[in-house]
């Protein structure tokens, strides 16, 4: 009796989208080396910042055969770590009208990298009405990596081989012309970490409004130092507004 070739479907890993482009992409694999193992499909929230639709002209195949115009529908995709294309292949538009830019949607689907291109092919999207789901999913992220459930992602050989060496032609002396004003940069950047840090420590983490009276910086300046110590995965926000240390 032939025997029946089962088809093993990889899981969905629920991530970040800067944990995706962190990652190292296996070509003959295709999958990504991440902090959360091999990830071929991954499951994340973020808002819709575009959507757009793709019309494919019929194949050849088709002979003339369809008057049809298949349709892919893309979606640019922000979870506030990183965006990325996300596409719906073959889809009905009216199926897809409600979701619009500005809709926090959570999605399913496998991952690919063609060239420097990451794209995410979408197979179940979805609303996400409850703020409290975005609060859920991030903190079980959180606690996968508090508690060590993460992977040292290898480095391959090939990733330095077609650098050339252009240290002949870089200026060492305009190399740092900038140093004093990134130094400062950074000592404030340090401060807010550590000020999320003692709070965190008593238990509630900080709110924006008490941590820009503690630092005593201009709101734009502090978000962005905000959002380089959440990319740098030193500091998240549990709560609307309020900030807590790893």
């Amino acid at each position: 009796m032939e025997r029946i070739k089962r088809f093993k479907r990889n899981p969905a890993v629920q991530c970040w989208i800067k944990h995706i482009f962190e990652g190292q992409y296996d070509e003959s694999e295709k999958f990504f080396y991440t902090i959360f193992g091999h990830v071929k499909r991954v499951r994340i929230i973020g808002t819709i910042i575009n959507k757009r639709e793709q019309l494919i002209q019929p194949s050849e195949v088709d002979m003339g055969l369809s008057e049809e115009l298949d349709s892919n529908l893309r979606f640019d995709l922000d979870d506030s770590t990183g965006m990325i294309r996300a596409t719906i292949r073959n889809m009905i538009p009216e199926k897809f009208k409600t979701f619009n830019k500005g809709d926090i949607v959570e999605v399913m689907g496998s991952v690919r990298k063609y060239g420097d291109y990451i794209s995410l092919w979408i197979e179940i999207i979805r609303k996400v009405d409850d703020p409290n789901l975005i609060l859920l999913r991030n903190a079980e992220i959180v606690n996968k990596i508090k508690h060590g459930e993460i992977h040292e992602i290898p480095e391959f050989n090939d990733i330095n081989n077609n650098i050339e060496d252009f240290s002949d032609e870089i200026d060492v002396n305009t190399l740092f012309e900038s140093e004093g004003v990134a130094s400062e940069h950074d000592e404030i950047k340090e401060k807010v970490y550590l000020i999320v840090e003692e709070y965190s420590a008593r238990g509630d983490g900080i709110n924006f409004e008490t941590l820009k009276k503690e630092v005593g910086i201009p709101d734009h300046k502090l978000r962005n130092m905000i959002k380089d110590l959440i990319l740098e995965s030193r500091i998240y926000e549990s709560d609307n507004d309020n900030f807590e240390a790893f």
